[in-house]
């Protein structure tokens, strides 16, 4: 789930499409290059590029020494067990491809990293995934988790490449709620369906004393499809029934993207969590653990079912959603970051005049009554009671604190049976 890309990216939605929340942009059955001056078009408003091309890919300039590797359908990857298929998508440091493993006979999708991202985040992601693979715990949440299923280095004309052969996953939440559900929300028994997965995921995570770090649910507009359809055709859709006339499994949820995750041994200086769904110690430099991950549930449980974080995402900065988190926050401020904050939000303060003198009033919801008028606004399905909605409210205040420790734990959410 995708978480989610940080909020601005657009995805290209395929009959299977790879989800990398955080390091996959957009997908194109297009999107593979001839790097080759043959059938090139000269680019006249970028001179300083040799090459360019009408789709929207990874950047072309960037297949040098220490950049992408040049890949291809039909390559053959580590001696010829990977064989790939289908260009999946593109990131700062990657392309992602999905290809049939020869040798175990199922399908893939591999992750080629450019050849110079030799850093300690990408050291950090390898060794989170590596724990997770080698995993003898037993826990349940264990089926909520993307795994690695391979790794291995790969030799070409700009580097030595690393990568990740990972599960080929659905469509992201993000993608169903925008194709299938109307406002934004997805229905209320697959949202806590939705809900109950990913806090399996987490909690199996958390046992391992691993953070995510970036987790969240993107809710942007995608685009493509259209374009997608004329190369592909529109496939046809029907529905899908047991031959034995039972009813069909539902389909599971997996956490995916380890790009920011770290053990809590050894936490990376800060995380790019998207502002909006930043737990608080990330925002005021405090230190860190696994418990960020609490806070972002905690927004994303509100915006799966409200259809949207409970904090603002347009023009927001660091000193408004400080503002915001004193309202809905279970807990005062603790005092150690008073100074912090109030530093923050005097950097803020004249986007934030300007913005109250445009509403013509400064909010006072509570965070139960601001989760009530988003439910039950006019025009959007209201499948929840008022009684369901405040039960909401409660369970998302539970990790809605300043206090880390103070925050419930995902095994602890897990016995409500409300979720159930």
């Amino acid at each position: 789930m995708s978480v989610l890309e940080p909020a601005t990216a657009r995805t290209v939605r395929t009959r299977i499409q790879w989800h990398l929340t955080g390091s996959v942009r957009r997908a194109t059955p297009r999107g593979v290059h001839n790097l080759t001056a043959r059938g090139a078009k000269p680019l006249t408003t970028r001179p300083l590029f040799r090459y360019a091309c009408d789709v929207d890919a990874e950047p072309l300039h960037r297949y040098t020494k220490g950049g992408y590797h040049p890949t291809h359908l039909g390559d053959q990857l580590k001696h010829g067990r990977y064989r790939v298929l289908h260009k999946l998508g593109w990131g700062g440091h990657s392309t992602v491809w999905a290809a049939r493993d020869e040798e175990k006979g199922r399908y893939v999708a591999v992750k080629i990293s450019v050849s110079e991202w030799q850093s300690e985040q990408a050291n950090r992601q390898l060794q989170v995934m590596r724990t997770i693979a080698t995993s003898s715990l037993q826990n349940a949440g264990a089926a909520s988790v993307m795994k690695v299923l391979d790794h291995f280095e790969l030799d070409g004309p700009n580097g030595t490449h690393e990568c990740l052969v990972l599960e080929l996953l659905g469509p992201s939440v993000s993608d169903i709620v925008d194709v299938r559900f109307v406002g934004d929300r997805l229905p209320a028994a697959l949202a806590k369906k939705v809900a109950r997965q990913t806090l399996l995921g987490l909690d199996y995570l958390h046992q391992h004393g691993i953070g995510h770090g970036v987790f969240t649910l993107s809710l942007s507009d995608s685009s493509g499809e259209d374009e997608l359809s004329r190369i592909l055709g529109r496939p046809e859709l029907g529905p899908v029934r047991r031959v034995n006339g039972e009813p069909t499994e539902p389909g599971s949820i997996k956490i995916v993207d380890y790009g920011e995750s770290f053990f809590d041994t050894e936490p990376p200086v800060t995380l790019h969590t998207p502002l909006a769904v930043r737990a608080p110690e990330v925002v005021f430099e405090d230190n860190f653990d696994h418990r960020v991950d609490l806070w972002s549930m905690g927004c994303l449980l509100f915006e799966l079912f409200a259809g949207q974080t409970p904090f603002d995402v347009l023009m927001l900065t660091p000193g408004i959603l400080t503002g915001q988190m004193e309202d809905f926050a279970t807990d005062k401020l603790p005092k150690r970051w008073v100074e912090r904050a109030n530093r923050l939000k005097e950097e803020s303060i004249d986007f934030v005049q300007a913005g109250r003198e445009e509403e013509g009033a400064v909010s006072t919801h509570t965070l139960q009554q601001w989760l009530e008028e988003i439910y039950f606004d006019q025009g959007k399905s209201a499948e929840l009671s008022l009684e369901d909605v405040r039960k909401l409210a409660e369970l998302v205040s539970k990790m809605l604190y300043f206090e880390p420790s103070s925050r419930a734990t995902a095994s602890a959410l897990l016995k409500d049976t409300w979720l159930s």
